[in-house]
């Protein structure tokens, strides 16, 4: 199997589980003030490199905007699924800004590569 198709895989698979993961029903969450926002920063960002890996050659703002919409998608979901879950905006932007940063680190390394190569 490729890299790129592993990552495809990878990327696939991992926005199913926050999907999954997303529209379960809310459990009590004690801890740190927000700390979940760093667990959206995270996936999203994760979800990014992940894309960002396995189509190397797609316009990393495009794998960004893919995300967000994913995220904003995705708490739009839980408003709608009667699972004790509410969007939130602050999810939203904590998932676009895993996005965006993701991004910008895999700009770096695919300009590291570029450097290397040449």
């Amino acid at each position: 199997m490729s890299m790129r198709l592993f990552f495809k895989l990878a990327t696939l698979g991992f926005a199913l589980a926050i999907l999954f993961f997303s529209l379960q029903p809310a459990g009590d969450f004690s801890g740190p003030v927000h700390a979940d926002k760093v667990q959206h920063f995270l996936a999203y960002g994760t979800l990014t490199a992940f894309a960002a890996m396995g189509w190397p050659r797609q316009r990393l703002i495009l794998i960004v905007l893919v995300a967000t919409i994913f995220g904003i998608g995705v708490e739009i979901a839980q408003g709608l699924g009667g699972q004790g879950r509410t969007p939130s905006v602050l999810d939203a932007m904590a998932n676009g800004t895993g996005a965006g940063i993701a991004a910008l680190m895999m700009a770096y390394i695919r300009k590291l590569r570029v450097m290397r190569s040449a």
